[in-house]
């Protein structure tokens, strides 16, 4: 069994999506001081690699605790999203893969971005996912919609349209995700398990990919 780390490192000062505060990490105790290492965490709900529930823009949408713990393990399908900079990922884009995610929970959609997190390029001209394209997958059968980009819609974006559309199909979307690279181009077992958050909107998750 190999299993393949698909999740940036939760640090402070990394990267977050712009208006959210940055995560902080401190020394809450010692092992020299008070006989054990504890950290004290201070972070958005959406930070790093993350998993958003469908209550993060749906009024009365499913809740992180509201949702089976299987929603966030299934068999998986990445898609080569390469070479689209500054595009939108298109419906010819996930129909051309329609007989791969047959069965599948999730569909990853490899960007190639995660390579400028980071950088101030992380945020700009990244593919995004069109309300069309949005509108197939949430009619696909599947569980969510992972990326490895800041998020599924333009990063200056008010109303959102590829997240309430998957969202409100009662998908959940996986942000940041990153080595996508090295997955197989075939199905394998994905998992990107949630803190159990009270009323949870979203969380971050250490999303791995099983072969």
């Amino acid at each position: 069994m190999q299993v393949i780390d698909l999740s940036h490192t939760l640090e402070t000062g990394m990267p977050v999506y712009p208006g959210t505060e940055p995560p902080t990490i401190d020394l809450a105790a010692t092992i020299g001081e008070q006989g054990y290492l504890e950290r004290r965490l201070t972070l958005w709900s959406h930070t790093g690699t993350h998993l958003d529930a469908p209550a993060h823009v749906i009024p009365a949408g499913a809740t992180l605790t509201g949702l089976d713990p299987g929603t966030f393990v299934g068999q998986a399908f990445c898609v080569d999203c390469t070479g689209l900079t500054g595009a939108e990922i298109g419906i010819d884009q996930v129909r051309a893969v329609a007989d791969r995610l047959v069965g599948q929970a999730f569909c990853l959609l490899q960007t190639g971005w995660s390579r400028l997190w980071g950088t101030s390029r992380y945020y700009r001209d990244y593919p995004f996912l069109s309300q069309e394209a949005a509108r197939w997958l949430a009619h696909s059968g599947l569980r969510g919609v992972g990326i490895d980009a800041i998020s599924v819609d333009r990063i200056d974006s008010e109303s959102l349209p590829a997240h309430r559309v998957l969202l409100g199909a009662g998908l959940v979307i996986v942000e940041n995700l990153t080595n996508l690279a090295a997955l197989p181009r075939s199905s394998f077992l994905f998992s990107c398990l949630p803190l159990k958050i009270a009323s949870g909107d979203g969380s971050p998750v250490r999303a791995v990919a099983i072969l």
